[in-house]
C-alpha cells in the first residue's frame, strides 16, 4: 500500500497535478485538435467544479473520474488529425518515452493511440519525479521528433495533461490493464500484444 506517501507538490493549471514522494503516475496526453469544441467546453465545466472542491474529498475523486471518462470517450473515437497513426510518429514517441530512463524515470507500460497516449511513469531510484518538469520536457522533445517525422511544424500536444498518482498496487494493476486494453477496446487490435505501440 502506497497511500501514506507525502505530497511534494500540488499545483493547478486547468487541471490539478498532485505529486508525491516516490510516486508512480498514470498520465494521458492528447493532441491539440483531438476533441470537439463542445467536449472541451464540458471539460472546462468539470475543471471549474474541481477547483471549488476539497482536493482530498470523495467528490474530488468522482469529478476526476468524470473528467477522464468524458475525455476518453471522445479520444477513443480517434478525432482530429490523429498524427500518431503514422508509424514514424509513433516510433518517435516510443523513443522519447524510452529516453526517460536517462532522467531516472521508467515507463514500463504505455499505449499510443491515434490522437493521444497513456503511460505509467515510475521513478527508477529513491528520488521523486518532478512530474511537471518531466512532462514539459517530454512533450517538447516528442513534439519536435514527431513533427520532424511528419514533415510538419507547430504545436502538437494540448497544453496540459491528465495525471493521477497510484494510491496502491491494486490501482496500479487496474491502470496497467486499462493501458493494455485501450487499443483492443477501440478495435485497433484483438490482443494488446499485437500492437507495436503498446507495452
Amino acid at each position: 500500500m502506497l497511500a501514506h506517501l507525502q505530497t511534494t507538490k500540488f499545483t493547478w493549471g486547468r487541471l490539478p497535478h498532485w505529486e508525491v514522494e516516490r510516486g508512480r503516475y498514470f498520465v494521458t496526453v492528447r493532441c491539440r485538435d483531438s476533441l470537439p469544441r463542445e467536449v472541451v467546453a464540458r471539460l472546462q465545466e468539470i475543471q471549474e467544479t474541481l477547483r471549488r472542491t476539497e482536493a482530498r474529498s470523495a467528490d474530488f475523486l468522482r469529478l476526476q473520474r468524470q473528467y477522464f471518462a468524458t475525455m476518453e470517450k471522445f479520444l477513443d473515437a480517434g478525432g482530429g488529425s490523429a498524427p500518431l497513426r503514422n508509424p514514424g510518429a509513433a516510433r518517435a514517441l516510443v523513443e522519447a518515452l524510452d529516453g526517460l530512463v536517462k532522467e531516472g524515470v521508467g515507463v514500463p507500460h504505455f499505449a499510443i493511440m491515434p490522437n493521444h497516449w497513456h503511460a505509467l511513469l515510475v521513478p527508477t531510484g529513491a528520488a521523486s519525479i518532478d512530474l511537471h518538469g518531466l512532462m514539459t520536457r517530454l512533450k517538447g522533445r516528442s513534439a519536435r521528433a514527431i513533427n520532424l517525422a511528419l514533415g510538419k511544424a507547430g504545436a502538437l500536444w494540448q497544453r496540459e495533461w491528465f495525471d493521477r498518482w497510484m494510491r496502491d498496487d491494486a490501482e496500479w494493476e487496474r491502470c496497467v490493464a486499462y493501458v493494455r486494453q485501450n487499443p483492443v477496446k477501440v478495435g485497433i487490435v484483438a490482443d494488446w500484444r499485437d500492437d507495436p505501440w503498446t507495452r
